[in-house]
């Protein structure tokens, strides 16, 4: 009966709930990685997760890129200041992020970040 009650929670998991439980587990695979929830301001932090949203910043006078990364655990926006494009920023992909993180509207952010593209727990 246990198999069964297993099985039957597992298919009772929504998706997101699945998918936060394996970038967990994914980031538990990188050395050095902070998880997002354990990141704080004004320190510096070497992060990963994978791109959930991209979009381009023009508040800044030129425009800056910024993704959204998860973790499973938390978000952190990585923002590259006057640069509108970067080659293998892309929904989906793996990014490792590196940097004193920072906070703007209660999110944590990165500036210019250096950065590692890594395959993705569903790409890898």
């Amino acid at each position: 009966m246990g198999f069964l009650s297993e099985l039957v929670d597992k298919l009772a998991r929504r998706p997101e709930d699945i998918r936060a439980e394996n970038l967990r587990h994914w980031i538990n695979t990188l050395p050095d990685i902070t998880p997002l929830s354990e990141a704080s301001a004004r320190q510096r932090h070497k992060v990963a997760g994978v791109i959930q949203n991209i979009r381009i910043d023009p508040r800044t006078g030129r425009d800056s890129l910024e993704a959204t990364i998860t973790d499973g655990s938390g978000t952190l926006i990585a923002k590259w200041l006057g640069r509108p494009k970067m080659s293998g920023i892309r929904l989906g992909a793996g990014l490792i992020v590196e940097g004193v993180v920072g906070t703007q509207d209660g999110d944590l952010v990165l500036l210019n970040p250096e950065y590692e593209l890594v395959p993705g727990p569903e790409h890898g």
